[in-house]
């Protein structure tokens, strides 16, 4: 498939027993080129009444700068392509 489009989830443990859930949805091109939108951050514990959706900023405060993440390539992975092929156009042409 040359191109396709969904929904995916990273998570990760944080140092309070709660889980740290990455939600997204996304445009891919060739499995590779990933560009992400509708991001959305959530806490997750043991009891469901306490789970949180809440802004980077929002966990930032809540649990200090050093969070983990998704990747640069794999949330702009096709604005990254995008723009490397644009850049090389130029290049090419001031030649």
């Amino acid at each position: 498939m040359f191109y396709g489009w969904g929904s995916s989830s990273e998570r990760w443990g944080l140092g309070d027993g709660n889980t740290l859930v990455f939600a997204y949805r996304y445009v891919s091109l060739m499995f590779i080129f990933r560009l992400a939108y509708k991001k959305q951050w959530f806490v997750v514990g043991d009891q469901r009444s306490a789970d949180l959706e809440l802004s980077r900023s929002e966990l930032e405060q809540r649990y200090g700068q050093d969070l983990p993440g998704p990747g640069i390539w794999s949330q702009y992975g096709l604005l990254i392509a995008i723009g490397a092929f644009v850049a090389f156009a130029v290049v090419s042409s001031a030649l």
